[in-house]
């Protein structure tokens, strides 16, 4: 009976250290990324090109959830600071133009702190890629073309979907001030 119990007890600590162990190797869910502009680092259809990361990164996924039923893309990763490098803080509310019932234009004015850190943006990237994240996903993805100065802002060829969601979005962002 002894026997028994000090098997029985060997085997329990040996249990709950290999339940443990299991558990500590468990990678944290990533938790959603902050409303905002980021700066993409790297990019790629495969997850394993943009790995390993450096400190201070994380991977997000572009789902092109926005795309009419009949588009179809491959998700792409992108790299990305868990931060933003610049806040969606707009200074009004922002504007649609038009066409039929598409939105195909956003016209923005950020506020200037905002403003100030979209131009230092703009200029440190020239010529890659930022993505705008709401909710905690990628809506859409940029080409950065000009140093926006002033602030004020206008967000062009987004997928019709994602143009609409993200000016629903930064409208109800508005009118949360």
């Amino acid at each position: 009976m002894r026997r028994c119990a000090c098997l029985l007890a060997v085997l329990l600590v040996i249990g709950s250290y290999a339940f443990a162990s299991a558990q500590d190797n468990k990678q944290e869910s990533p938790k959603k990324l902050p409303d905002g502009v980021y700066a993409v680092l790297c990019e790629s259809l495969n997850e394993k090109d943009v790995l390993p990361l450096q400190d201070g990164e994380v991977v997000i996924v572009h789902r092109h959830r926005y795309l009419k039923k009949d588009e179809k893309e491959p998700p792409r990763f992108l790299v990305v600071r868990p931060g933003p490098d610049v806040d969606l803080a707009l200074a009004s509310a922002p504007k649609a133009v038009k066409e039929g019932e598409e939105v195909v234009r956003i016209l923005l004015k950020l506020q200037p702190k905002a403003a100030t850190a979209l131009e230092r943006l703009t200029t440190d990237r020239l010529g890659r890629q930022i993505t705008i994240v709401v909710g905690g996903e990628v809506v859409t993805m940029h080409k950065i073309r000009e140093v926006i100065k002033g602030g004020e802002v206008q967000i062009t060829s987004c997928a019709a979907g994602a143009a609409n969601y993200l000016l629903e979005q930064l409208q109800a962002h508005q009118r949360k001030k």
